[in-house]
């Protein structure tokens, strides 16, 4: 399911086929993906709490963090994953060429490693997919703080008021 990039229907398919089998796989509750910049390009399953779109929003931006801060203690490659473990549901992202970012919620009973081995399938398969996105969207642009601000202040604005 697009949510506001225009990508053509074929690389959208390819994309939603690669993320409903993780889903499957790994028994994940709800997968986002992502452009670097947080916008939703496909969602499986359904999401509980926040929006798509301000979970996204928010996951780019620790991605810019985490990328700092792996620059920061010598990690010459910043594109990788972390995990947040939670008392009811964890989430697992994962930086994929600096064009995607894989959002995937799963219940905590649910094995990390189950949901790492099969996010690791997916990212391989979603890798030659970020040539093409960017050959439609260009380059991702690089990480401007003020801008990640100002966007992640207008989706909370608009999430909060409805």
């Amino acid at each position: 399911m697009n949510q506001g990039l225009h990508i053509p229907e074929e690389l959208l398919d390819r994309i939603d086929h690669i993320l409903a089998h993780l889903a499957e796989k790994a028994h994940t509750d709800s997968i986002v993906l992502a452009d670097i910049s947080g916008q939703v390009i496909s969602i499986q399953g359904v999401m509980d709490e926040g929006t798509p779109a301000v979970v996204a929003a928010l996951a780019a931006g620790d991605v810019a963090a985490m990328s700092e801060l792996s620059n920061r203690i010598g990690e010459s490659d910043p594109h990788g994953s972390f995990f947040h473990e939670g008392e009811t549901k964890s989430i697992y992202l994962h930086n994929i060429a600096g064009s995607f970012i894989l959002i995937v919620i799963f219940r905590s009973e649910t094995p990390i490693g189950l949901v790492r081995l099969f996010a690791k399938r997916a990212v391989e398969q979603l890798l030659p997919v970020t040539e093409e996105f960017e050959e439609i969207v260009g380059p991702p642009a690089d990480y401007a703080p003020d801008d990640f601000r100002k966007g992640i202040t207008q989706e909370l604005d608009d999430t909060f008021t409805e």
